[in-house]
């Protein structure tokens, strides 16, 4: 898919499924498709897994044809087997490749792989790279505000983004330190969709139709991205479109 047309889908319906670990598979996809989300990811797969032909995580890459636009999830800190997993998923009719920089995960993050990129943006650059040498279809990168609060540097990861051609930035509102306690910080992801020249999707704390929409107003954001709201609420998607 080119680059125009998948962002084309999504000024068309800015409601996004987030990619979740052990939730987004096939079948959970396709239920949310039919429920009115936009563009849906997989769960996370590894790159690494997919260079050493494990079944369970080509099991995890699987999709239906009803689910496009739909992207690939990678995360490895093996540039060539970043390379080779990005070209499979490519050749498998996926739509686009999604970078994971945000999983706070101690058995990813400690492989230098998820959210251990953002303290050294030159190997963000560089996995950014890796990824996008064999493919032609879209990269799409999912990021965290920072390895922890005193060093967010989303701004320059955007800047980077942009530099590197990447179709979008999808941030979750929180840094890596704060996993997934605290509130996600809406006001610093309004603050970097302002000063970004990539599209932006902003992710965290929607558990309602009525917030994502006012998270889409208020943030400025090209889309929004619904994870656990949508375990609560199946049907958020449809309602933020005002379809029910």
């Amino acid at each position: 898919m080119k680059e125009e047309i998948l962002l084309n889908h999504l000024r068309q319906n800015p409601f996004v499924l987030a990619p979740m670990a052990g939730i987004t598979d096939r079948p959970f996809r396709s239920f949310m498709r039919e429920l009115g989300c936009g563009v849906v990811v997989t769960e996370l797969v590894s790159a690494t897994g997919l260079k050493y032909s494990s079944d369970k995580t080509r099991k995890l890459m699987e999709f239906e044809s009803a689910q496009h636009p739909v992207g690939v999830q990678l995360f490895g800190e093996n540039f060539e087997h970043l390379a080779y997993a990005a070209s499979e998923v490519e050749q498998m009719g996926a739509d686009f490749v999604d970078l994971n920089f945000g999983c706070p995960v101690p058995k990813v993050v400690n492989k230098g792989a998820g959210s251990a990129c953002l303290k050294d943006l030159v190997r963000l650059r560089d996995t950014i790279r890796a990824a996008k040498s064999g493919i032609s279809i879209p990269l799409t990168i999912k990021v965290r505000t920072g390895w922890d609060h005193e060093s967010r540097n989303t701004h320059q990861v955007t800047q980077i983004a942009y530099d590197e051609g990447v179709t979008w930035v999808a941030i979750h509102g929180r840094t890596r330190a704060a996993a997934y306690t605290g509130l996600a910080d809406w006001e610093y992801i309004r603050e970097v969709k302002a000063g970004s020249k990539v599209p932006v999707i902003g992710n965290g704390d929607i558990h309602s139709a009525d917030m994502a929409r006012r998270r889409l107003g208020e943030s400025g954001c090209d889309a929004v991205m619904i994870g656990r709201g949508c375990l609560k609420n199946p049907r958020i998607f449809s309602e933020a479109r005002g379809l029910d």
